[in-house]
């Protein structure tokens, strides 16, 4: 197995063949040169773009039927079927862009972040938003459909546990996306915004690609190019920065490393927390481009420590217990893609992680250790805008081992070793101008006892150029998430089927999706006693059944320098599991979700100002002292965040930012001792944030020869 991944990350298969040189120039109607024209091979990285005559040139080892796209913003795009087996002259014109788009763009539950024109958010817009503190996980709580509980920090989608998300990095698995937590201290993600130039956010009927997540996929990418040379540089409130980019030829490699240490900001902002060692972490990232030409090799790896230690009052103990975190994380992810002949495009990945963290609380010692690798394999084949065909299959290892210790005596060991296997096919074709169908199917073995089969399939429709409506449909498996499977390992795979409608409107400057949903569960897991344990029971008979509306405003053109997006999510869930005694709103779940994000531009101050409110409504919660009504609520909460970004010169900036500006002080629910007193009551503890506010100041410096670039699309 380890041969085998290393082999996919190290040794790619370049393939080698005889150069057919393409040439040409691309007019108007009105025999007008066009410059700027974007000149490929549909399926590879072959191509060039128009030059202020209109001309072009690049050189292809590719032969036979070929498709060569022509566009540029304006005009309808040009497909032009080709017969190559030696050097060709290819002269053109485009038409300007007609009121019909071809192409179904749009697919149910699928959000996606990027440069398109139908992309909800730019990765400017995901980064720059108040309250999101540079964490891209943070920011996509802004979006219909996720929801973040604040005493957790991890991503849920549409009424599903955190567990239910699986996160990516350019299609490959990552086993620890998050920064370890103790006692209701809400996580971040591990990854740096100025890496990332797009993001997949599936909430629901995502195709046969992706699976092991019943509820949503997160796919992170990075840009498939090669980077210009900088360095950037940061200084902040809580730590220090610095990233550096090097490039030669078809190379380029970018190192990010930072130190975040927060003893000065504790000593001058208090909050709940009585602080023995607060928390520290050294994070380093690289990443290595290669771009041949017909291939695209990348290479990512980061590793991170974090270390801190804290009281904190426990309700179950009746006094303060101290928490003595240490973590390790290592990650390593590398991706091959490579363009064939007619069309055909191979891609390989692979994805190694390992955590280690040493855990203790009050008298309790707790360390733990896990292992998980991912390898992949597609083949892709294109056919213009009428058909697309997918096949692969992925192996997916993970191996967790972790004890338990009372003072000193004799440890309990415990954990569990998996693994399975799946193959996915799908393939997309256009019925009838502007129809578009999508059917899959993914297969998965987990190498015991289950064999399943998951089948998905999606319909879009465009009514014209600015509407256009969707379906999708599948059928969705996973397995036990790691805090029971660590206890209990021979459980089935959970099952959810989802229903998704989606209607988009859209015009250069606005959008608006609304999204109808439907999540049927069966096999949910449940356990007894409330908190998962060694000696706990655990079943896979738990249901449910989620619910829910979604809606996405955004308008970049009505008020010059403004944008502003409006999100507002109802779900409606009811699940029997953990340990629910009946089938109610899970306590992790806000039924009404809404958000507002505002950025304005103020050119004489070269400043940016982002404002953000979200409201959540209250969550449930379980209280063991109302014997009659046993499921009480919580009042919601309002959040109301700022931050500035002021341009000292084009490439130096001054950020500040701040959460929570009104000082609401919210409720997320109440722990209960676990024993009732001598009365008969459970005493009990409000579950609230760590502090009021969060407050940010720095100062991000980018040096690069063209003077221009700088850092405000990671703040």
């Amino acid at each position: 197995m380890r041969y085998l991944i290393t082999l996919l990350i190290i040794f790619p298969l370049f393939i080698q063949a005889q150069e057919i040189s393409l040439k040409g120039r691309v007019m108007n109607k009105k025999n007008q040169p066009l410059s700027g024209v974007n000149i490929y091979i549909s399926g590879s990285y072959d191509g060039a773009m128009s030059d202020s005559t209109g001309r072009y040139r690049f050189e292809t080892v590719l032969q036979g039927k070929q498709t060569l796209i022509f566009s540029l913003a304006g005009f309808k795009i040009l497909q032009k079927e080709l017969e190559l087996k030696s050097d060709m002259e290819v002269n053109i014109s485009l038409e300007p862009e007609a009121e019909m788009i071809e192409a179904v763009e749009i697919r149910a539950g699928q959000i996606q972040v990027g440069n398109k024109y139908n992309a909800v958010l730019s990765p400017l817009d995901i980064v720059t938003t108040a309250g999101s503190m540079g964490n891209i996980i943070a920011a996509l709580e802004k979006l219909p459909g996720a929801q973040i509980a604040g005493e957790d920090g991890r991503l849920m989608v549409r009424g599903g546990d955190p567990s239910e998300t699986q996160t990516l990095v350019n299609g490959i698995q990552v086993f620890q996306p998050y920064t370890p937590t103790a006692n209701n201290m809400p996580v971040r993600g591990r990854f740096s915004p100025f890496l990332f130039k797009g993001t997949n956010f599936s909430t629901g009927g995502y195709g046969a690609e992706f699976g092991n997540a019943l509820s949503g996929v997160l796919n992170l990418t990075t840009a498939h190019e090669v980077q210009e040379p900088k360095t950037e540089l940061s200084f902040s409130t809580v730590g220090l920065g610095i990233s550096n980019t090097q490039a030669w030829k078809d190379n380029s490699l970018s190192v990010n490393l930072t130190y975040t240490n927060l003893t000065p900001y504790t000593k001058l902002i208090s909050d709940r927390m009585d602080w023995l060692r607060p928390f520290q972490q050294a994070s380093g990232e690289a990443i290595w481009r290669k771009k041949g030409k017909h291939s695209f090799l990348n290479l990512y790896a980061t590793y991170s420590f974090e270390d801190f230690k804290f009281k904190d009052e426990s309700v179950e103990f009746g006094q303060q217990v101290t928490t003595d975190i240490r973590n390790k994380n290592a990650y390593v992810n590398s991706t091959y893609t490579h363009s064939l002949a007619n069309n055909w495009k191979i891609d390989v990945g692979a994805g190694l992680g390992y955590s280690n963290k040493d855990l203790a609380y009050h008298a309790y010692f707790i360390p733990n250790t896990q292992w998980g690798s991912h390898v992949k394999a597609s083949l892709r084949k294109t056919a213009g805008l009428k058909w697309q065909w997918l096949m692969g299959g992925e192996y997916f290892y993970q191996q967790l081992d972790e004890s338990f210790q009372i003072g000193e005596s004799a440890a309990v060991n415990y954990g569990f070793k998996r693994n399975y296997a799946a193959l996915f096919t799908e393939g997309n074709y256009q019925i009838i101008r502007g129809l578009s169908l999508s059917a899959g199917l993914r297969y998965i073995n987990t190498l015991k006892s289950q064999q399943l089969v998951e089948p998905r399939a999606s319909i879009g429709y465009l009514l014209n150029k600015s509407h256009q409506v969707s379906f999708a449909y599948g059928h969705y498996h996973q397995e036990a998430p790691e805090f029971i499977a660590k206890f209990k390992q021979d459980l089935p795979w959970a099952f959810a089927k989802h229903y998704v409608f989606n209607y988009s409107w859209l015009q250069k400057g606005r959008l608006l999706r609304l999204e109808a949903y439907a999540k049927d569960y069966k096999g949910l897991y449940q356990y007894d006693p409330p908190s998962p344990q060694y000696q706990s029971q655990y079943a896979a008979n738990g249901f449910g059944q989620v619910k829910g509306i979604d809606v996405f405003w955004k308008d970049n053109k009505s008020i010059p320098n403004l944008q502003y997006w409006i999100s507002y999510s109802l779900t409606d869930a009811s699940k029997k599991e953990a340990f629910y005694p009946v089938s109610v709103q899970p306590t992790y779940v806000a039924k009404h979700q809404f958000s507002i994000v505002a950025k304005y531009w103020i050119s004489a101050l070269r400043s940016q100002a982002s404002i953000t409110n979200t409201y959540g409504s209250g969550r449930t919660y379980f209280n063991p002292n109302d014997v009659k009504y046993p499921m009480s609520k919580t009042k919601g909460r309002n959040d109301v965040s700022v931050s500035w970004s002021y341009l000292l010169s084009q490439q130096k900036i001054l950020f500040f930012s701040m959460t929570n500006v009104l000082g609401n002080e919210p409720i997320y629910g109440y722990q209960y001792r676990s024993t009732a007193d001598s009365n008969g009551h459970f005493q009990s503890q409000a579950i609230t944030p760590n502090a009021k506010h969060f407050i940010f100041v720095g100062f991000f410096w980018t040096i690069s020869k063209n003077k221009k670039d700088n850092q405000l699309d990671n703040l």
